[in-house]
This record gives structure tokens, C-alpha cells and sequence, in this order.
């Protein structure tokens, strides 16, 4: 019985340890990071750390129930990230608007333990994606400034992984457009 009871705790901790290591490779299970490294991701971050990545909103306002485009660019242009998280709060503990998924199938919202609902957006797999495909379409809130910022896994060469070239995105600051006589002012 003690041998048993042995087999399945060690069964059972090998299941979680493995979960916990692909857990990252087919998503986030967090739905913001504000300060690198992630640690239960890595406790170091490369060096140099990747460099020249940034959230590109279409525009610096935007209209309740209107898309928005956003785009995750590298000045290199020939940078691919491997992990993408994206999100929108509109304070500290609330999450802002809603992502609509891209066709491409290569970007989820995160699973129901993580309690994003629909205001953030994560990888579906570790395969390394252009900047091409790293564009995507948000639906504002009824009203009030918002923020916007994305986490990223920067394809590397690294032998083992690229788990420590971390990257996050300056926050993109977004106020609600406003309108004159109907028309909004450029």
C-alpha cells in the first residue's frame, strides 16, 4: 500500500512538473506582466536582453464598440517572437474591452483558471511568428482612458530554449475619441 501510495505522489508530481513546463509553450497562464524576468518562467533574463519591440495602436484614441488595430513591431524587421501576451485594463484589478481572436488560429484567450475573460490574448504554441502575424483587433469599452501592453518570448538560437529573452512592450496609453458635432477631431 505505502509502495502504491508512493507510486502516485511521484506519478502525480511528474504530471504537474510537466504540465507547469508546457503550460507556457501553448499559452500564458497569467493575464498581465509588469516587471521581467517572469519568474516561474526564468529567473534570468538574456543578455543582452531583445531590444526594439513595441505595441503600435492604429490610432492614440478610440471609439466604444469600434475595432482598433494593434500591431506588435520590432525595428528589426526580421525579429520573431515565440510567446505573445497581449492586454487591456482600465485600472488595476479590471481588465478593459475585448480582443477578437485573429483568423490565423495562432492566438487563444487564456484558460478559464487564469480569469482574463476576453480582455487578454496569448499564444497557442511556441512556434516562432513573423511580426506579419502579429496583428490584432481590440473592441473598446463604453468609456475612460485605458492601457495596453504586451508580453513577449523572442525567438532565439539558444540551445534549451528562449525562455529568458523576455521582452515587454512600453505601455500604450488610450483615451476615448471625442466628438464635435459628430465627427471625431484628428
Amino acid at each position: 500500500m505505502r509502495l502504491l501510495s508512493k507510486r502516485l505522489l511521484a506519478m502525480g508530481a511528474c504530471l504537474l512538473f510537466s504540465t507547469s513546463l508546457l503550460a507556457f509553450s501553448s499559452g500564458s497562464p497569467v493575464c498581465e506582466v509588469n516587471s521581467l524576468p517572469l519568474t516561474p518562467m526564468s529567473p534570468v533574463l538574456s543578455d543582452p536582453p531583445p531590444t526594439g519591440w513595441s505595441l503600435v495602436p492604429e490610432r492614440g484614441s478610440y471609439v466604444p464598440d469600434v475595432a482598433l488595430k494593434l500591431k506588435i513591431r520590432n525595428i528589426n524587421p526580421s525579429k520573431r517572437a515565440r510567446g505573445v501576451l497581449l492586454w487591456a485594463k482600465s485600472g488595476p484589478n479590471s481588465g478593459a474591452g475585448r480582443f477578437i481572436l485573429p483568423s490565423s488560429g495562432l492566438f487563444q484567450y487564456l484558460p478559464a483558471f487564469a480569469n482574463c475573460a476576453e480582455w487578454a490574448l496569448a499564444h497557442v504554441s511556441s512556434v516562432a511568428k513573423t511580426q506579419d502575424q502579429l496583428a490584432f483587433a481590440w473592441l473598446a469599452p463604453a468609456s475612460g482612458p485605458l492601457i495596453m501592453r504586451a508580453f513577449l518570448i523572442e525567438d532565439c538560437t539558444t540551445v534549451g530554449g528562449c525562455r529568458a529573452h523576455q521582452a515587454l512592450t512600453d505601455i500604450v496609453l488610450l483615451q476615448e475619441a471625442l466628438f464635435v458635432d459628430g465627427f471625431e477631431p484628428l
